[in-house]
């Protein structure tokens, strides 16, 4: 059976996909705020951008799931309904009279200072009439009646009635004001890929790109948790692009550092964490219990951010080899010493209890260091998990004996 089912047709995904492509799309236009302007989302629409000179962009947002043979997105057809309801919802826009706009000259006077566009992943195509007839309006090759005339031409091939009711809604408006509106109308079709769009905009403010997901994801994550936070809060999601730049710019600038980027990562954890070399010294000196899950987690995944981190590094270009070779110089400099320390001589202790107590110390010492990485000085947990790392090679260890132990 190849139809979809009901369940299959009302679900979730459609929609939900289609609010992300809004909020994606709001998002590069915050990307691509200029002095003076201002950006909001689902305030006067979808999308709307407020300009220097006080005028007003209006966009409408429509996204599709369903592709043509060639897995592309689908063309806007001259009767789809995502077209025509657009343009309905902007002619009531217009001649609302609850916004004062009952008259023509006030119509008129909102539509000097306001344009509209539809914003699509779908395709614009050459056997689109409408749009061949609004492109040659806006050329100037056809008179705003024959323009009028091709959409009631549309209209009578229309069978749909909500679509015709939409049309009607355009065919209703003043001469003067649909000829003002339709001036003001444009289409930005065949816009997929939207958060690769986003990308190469925060690659155009001179972010390294190796970094610009870096950018994107902090961006993307503050946006969502402040836009849930007004909206909670009674609030409009709405930011000037000095707004925007004082809440966002930080994050651009932590990425045109000199210095790399510490990612919280996410590793996938062995499967048996108790298994790994690094969880056994640590149980064997009675610094932590070989049950405690939650502290197991913890720590491994400290050693694994340290590791992936230092692995990104590389691969990236922000340190090289020969650094990370003197950070684990560094790092066994620092475990000699305090090893020196505890076991003086280099003796080993008179008793396990002994034992355990001075390789504890060892530990304790440790985790205060901070080590040093090319330009930088990792924080305490990327360093912890950088000892914890070594130990679970092992080139370090706790006890006296750790060499014969582990190894």
């Amino acid at each position: 059976m190849n139809e979809r089912s009901r369940v299959d047709t009302t679900s979730a995904e459609d929609k939900s996909i289609g609010f992300d492509y809004q909020y994606y799309y709001f998002l590069n236009e915050l990307l691509n705020l200029k002095i003076g302007q201002t950006a909001g989302y689902e305030v006067l629409d979808d999308v709307h951008i407020e300009q220097a000179d006080g005028k007003t962009l209006l966009v409408q947002l429509k996204h599709t799931v369903q592709t043509n043979a060639q897995g592309d997105p689908i063309n806007l057809t001259k009767l789809d309904a995502d077209l025509w309801k657009s343009i309905s919802n902007w002619c009531k826009v217009i001649v609302d009279p609850a916004d004062g706009r009952a008259a023509v000259a006030d119509q008129l006077a909102f539509l000097r200072n306001t344009s509209f566009l539809l914003a699509s992943n779908k395709s614009g195509n050459a056997r689109n009439s409408f749009l061949s007839s609004i492109d040659e309006f806006s050329s100037g090759t056809k008179s705003h009646a024959g323009f009028i005339s091709d959409i009631h031409a549309l209209k009578a091939k229309a069978k749909d009635e909500t679509i015709r009711g939409y049309i009607d809604d355009l065919l209703n408006l003043d001469p003067g004001v649909s000829e003002a509106f339709l001036r003001n109308l444009s289409f930005g079709l065949g816009l997929d890929e939207i958060i690769a769009r986003c990308k190469a905009s925060i690659l155009e403010k001179q972010i390294h790109p190796t970094r610009v997901d870096d950018v994107f994801h902090a961006v993307d994550s503050k946006l969502r948790a402040n836009s849930f936070a007004t909206v909670k809060a009674g609030g409009k999601i709405s930011f000037s692009f000095d707004q925007f730049n004082v809440e966002y710019r930080r994050d651009f600038d932590k990425a045109r550092s000199a210095g790399f980027v510490i990612r919280e990562l996410t590793p996938a954890l062995p499967a048996n964490l108790s298994d790994q070399t690094f969880i056994k010294q640590l149980v064997d000196i009675d610094d932590i219990a070989a049950d405690d899950v939650e502290i197991l987690m913890k720590l491994t995944t400290m050693r694994l951010n340290f590791r992936d981190n230092v692995e990104q590094w590389i691969q990236d270009g922000d340190i090289t080899q020969t650094d990370v070779d003197y950070l684990e110089q560094e790092a066994e400099t620092h475990w000699e010493n305090a090893f020196s320390e505890h076991y003086p001589g280099r003796r080993p202790p008179p008793d396990k209890a002994a034992g355990t107590i001075a390789a504890r110390g060892v530990v304790k010492e440790l985790r205060k260091v901070k080590l040093p990485l090319a330009t930088q000085e990792l924080p305490i947990r990327m360093s912890n998990g950088g000892f914890y790392e070594l130990s679970d090679w092992p080139v370090l260890g706790w006890l006296h004996n750790w060499k014969d132990r582990y190894n």
